[in-house]
């Protein structure tokens, strides 16, 4: 078992220097949150949704629901295979034509995009980079094309998908479109470019004329593409709305559907608190910047998320239908910093979150621990200034006689410094001890599915 550091745990602690080391961790936590506040909305308390949360993964997974990428996507059934590349981001690529849209949707986070007024203008050359990546030889293997709307850009976009069937023939394709724009014609001529798999969006509360149009766009699609599949934020408030959708698109027969965590993107908080909305808490497992553009967490959206999944097993819909968590967006950034990077001897990665792992104990427990560790011919590294012992955690099992003695559990992120040179970067402190911990904790067990 491996706790986190908050106040509670803390206290129990009759390590001074662990604490005053965790206690900088705390405070960048209470710091952070307090920058985000001032965006215009509120946390909800700490941890109010987890019961729930915890109750409801138990639920799905009695009715057979598949856990994979530290349970941070749960599936039923079908699953697109650029999902599964989606959680390291290997030899998968997205890109755009352009940021302009016919939607004016309030949650819409393009807006914190690099160059964003830019792109409302200028196009981008996304078949230039089709050609460029063919011409590396990068081994490719998922491609998408986003926006905006790109069949705002028809020709645009089948010229693209085209240049990916030329140069790119054996990688997966697939395109993001709200629907309004997709007509037979423009279907069957993005089939014949190579287009594989479509993925269209749906306002929720959007009026039901509109929203039967984008049904009926998705039937067409149905007719034409290997792959049809719905993928939306889940809003808080809207599950009986997104059951009768569920049913509606079982009943068109979709390949599936990706039910997204429902995010704040720090701008236009007044449509967010005009709506009641509050920010998930805490906002982060891993308190980082990181690149996903999406914002933050609203509160209640994993547990209406998970309601749904729950409701297409219990009704035993064809369809697959996916968790992808906020948290799930962020692991490929991990494990593009962090897979390829060369570390000292003193972390291990985790295969689990994709982070280094690092152990470390503080003031007087670093004799005793320095003497098992060289009774055991285990390396370790022994820092003055901050009065700390690190050792790789894989060694923690050779601890077992100091059952009791609180480790500090690090997780590690590698940066580019001033010079590009890689630098490990600290970015989170958790507790365990030699009698709670199992390697299985930070590798992943037997039933754990990448």
């Amino acid at each position: 078992m491996i706790y986190p550091i908050t106040d509670k745990t803390l206290a129990a602690l009759n390590n001074e220097q662990f604490k005053r080391y965790a206690m900088r961790y705390l405070n960048i936590e209470q710091q952070t949150q307090q920058a985000i506040m001032a965006y215009g909305l509120r946390f909800e308390s700490p941890f109010a949704q987890q019961k729930e949360i915890s109750e409801l993964h138990e639920n799905v997974k009695v009715l057979g629901a598949t856990f994979s990428n530290n349970g941070k996507s749960i599936h039923t059934k079908w699953l697109s295979s650029a999902c599964i590349q989606c959680r390291t981001g290997e030899g998968s690529y997205t890109t755009f034509l352009s940021l302009k849209c016919h939607r004016d949707c309030y949650f819409c986070f393009n807006p914190n995009q690099e160059n964003y007024d830019g792109f409302q203008q200028e196009m981008r050359d996304a078949k230039g980079e089709v050609e460029a990546i063919a011409e590396e030889g990068y081994p490719l293997t998922h491609i998408a094309l986003t926006g905006g709307e790109p069949l705002l850009f028809r020709q645009d976009s089948i010229a693209f998908f085209q240049a990916v069937q030329q140069k790119l023939p054996h990688v997966h394709t697939r395109l993001y479109t709200a629907g309004d724009p997709l007509d037979r014609t423009t279907a069957l001529a993005l089939a014949a470019a190579g287009l594989q798999e479509i993925r269209f969006s749906i306002k929720i509360d959007d009026p039901q004329e509109r929203i039967d149009k984008v049904l009926h766009r998705i039937a067409l699609a149905r007719e034409i593409f290997p792959h049809v599949m719905v993928e939306m934020p889940v809003i808080p408030g809207s599950e009986s709305q997104m059951e009768k959708l569920l049913l509606q698109l079982d009943d068109i027969g979709i390949d599936g559907i990706n039910l997204l965590e429902f995010c704040f993107p720090l701008t236009n908080s007044q449509a967010y608190a005009e709506r009641g909305f509050s920010l998930k808490n805490p906002p982060y497992e891993v308190y980082y910047n990181y690149w996903y553009a999406g914002g933050l967490a609203v509160a209640e959206s994993e547990v209406a998320c998970l309601r749904l999944l729950k409701f297409a097993l219990e009704k035993k819909l064809s369809i697959g239908v996916h968790y992808c968590s906020l948290e799930n967006k962020h692991t490929g950034q991990v494990y593009q910093s962090n897979a390829f990077v060369e570390t000292s001897e003193y972390y291990c990665f985790s295969s689990q979150d994709y982070f280094y792992k690092s152990a470390k104990v503080f003031g007087d427990d670093c004799q005793k621990v320095a003497i098992a560790l060289q009774t055991a011919n285990h390396s370790f590294h022994q820092e003055l200034i901050n009065g700390f012992l690190q050792f790789n955690p894989e060694f923690i099992p050779s601890l077992a006689s100091l059952s009791n003695l609180p480790i500090a559990l690090t997780s590690h992120i590698v940066e580019p410094d001033e010079k590009g040179e890689p630098l490990i970067k600290e970015v989170r402190i958790e507790l365990t001890t030699p009698s709670d911990f199992s390697l299985t904790d930070i590798t992943g067990g037997s039933n754990e599915q990448r």
